[in-house]
C-alpha cells in the first residue's frame, strides 16, 4: 500500500469513491462541482491538499485535507474534511495510515492540530478516531451557507 498526493489524472477515480461516499453519508452530490472543487484544490495546495492510498495501483482510500487559521489553535490547523476507504479495502488499517499521513503532512505544513468531524450515527468511525487520539470537543458544529 502506497500513500500519495493525487495529480489531475486520478480524478475520475477519486469521483467514483466520492460519490460512494456522498451516498453513505446523505450528502448532495454534484458530479461538475466536485471535479472543480477537486481540480482548484490541487491547483492551490496552500488551501489543502488530496491523499490517496492505493493497493497495486489501484485506489483504495482517499483524503481531503484543508488548512485552516485559528486562535483557540494557535494559528494554522489542517481540517481532515473527508475520508473514506471502499468497501473491498475496509479493515485493513487503510484508514488509520491515511490519517497518520495527514497528521505528517499536517506537521510539515507547520499546523498545530488537526480537526475532523463525525457523524453521530457512525459511532465505528468515532471510535477509530477516539482509538487514535482524537478527542470530542465540548461543543457542536454550526454552518450558514453564504
Amino acid at each position: 500500500m502506497s500513500i500519495r498526493s493525487a495529480q489531475s489524472q486520478d480524478l475520475p477515480a477519486v469521483l467514483a469513491a466520492m460519490q460512494d461516499f456522498y451516498q453513505l453519508e446523505k450528502l448532495p452530490w454534484n458530479a461538475a462541482r466536485q471535479e472543480a472543487l477537486l481540480h482548484g484544490l490541487l491547483q492551490t495546495p496552500q488551501a489543502g491538499r488530496l491523499l490517496l492510498a492505493e493497493q497495486d495501483g489501484q485506489l483504495a482510500a482517499y483524503a481531503v485535507i484543508g488548512f485552516c487559521f485559528s486562535l483557540e489553535f494557535s494559528g494554522r490547523f489542517a481540517l481532515l474534511d473527508e475520508l473514506y476507504v471502499l468497501p473491498e479495502f475496509q479493515g485493513l488499517g487503510l484508514g488509520k495510515q491515511l490519517m497518520q499521513a495527514t497528521e505528517q503532512l499536517a506537521r510539515e505544513q507547520h499546523c498545530q492540530a488537526v480537526r475532523l468531524e463525525v457523524s453521530d450515527d457512525n459511532p465505528k468511525a468515532r471510535d477509530i478516531y477516539l482509538r487514535s487520539g482524537y478527542r470530542m470537543q465540548p461543543r457542536r458544529l454550526m454552518s450558514y451557507w453564504l
